[in-house]
């Protein structure tokens, strides 16, 4: 009687072995802070656009963007002029709380000087505001908001919560 013999297949050990495991799916909202992250460092540039209000209506432009990209995912009716003012009453917040952004941008103003500091001032305060408008905004979107119910005066405290926060970390909030 002859035995039968198996033949082992080698492979090699440093074969990467597949990976079974499923990752989980991303939430909305972590969809959402990814999309808002993914704006954080054009504000930045926004913040070198060295002539003065010029950065801010390039913050304004990015930030509406940011919204209705927000507005689509939550399945919420996106109204530019209505966002607009929206944005401006929050960014106001970020101005009279915080002369930074403002000062930042006159700053520019002042010959030779002023563009270089001006420029070194205003992008991080520009992305702390991104972050702060899309965080609170998504917050006012999951509890089922829309932007004909957002108060600017009821969020201002929460706003300012996550700017200070978001200009306080050396880097965006991610996953947050």
């Amino acid at each position: 009687m002859a035995k039968s013999a198996t033949k082992k297949v080698d492979t090699p050990a440093d074969e990467p072995t597949p990976d079974t495991s499923v990752s989980p799916e991303l939430t909305r909202d972590q969809k959402a802070m990814q999309l808002v992250n993914s704006y954080v460092p054009w504000a930045a540039g926004a913040g070198m656009v060295p002539m003065p209000g010029v950065d801010m209506l390039a913050l304004t432009a990015l930030e509406l963007r940011m919204l209705a990209k927000l507005s689509e995912m939550y399945g919420v009716t996106f109204m530019e002029n209505g966002v607009k003012n929206i944005v401006a009453s929050l960014l106001a917040t970020v101005i009279s709380t915080n002369l930074g952004a403002s000062l930042g941008s006159l700053l520019k103003l002042v010959p030779l000087v002023g563009p270089i500091a001006g420029i070194a001032a205003t992008p991080g305060l520009y992305s702390a505001a991104t972050y702060a408008v899309g965080r609170v905004f998504v917050t006012h979107f999951e509890a089922g908001g829309t932007f004909l119910d957002f108060d600017p005066r009821k969020t201002r405290a929460h706003f300012i919560s996550e700017f200070e926060k978001a200009a306080a970390a050396p880097e965006p909030q991610k996953g947050i």
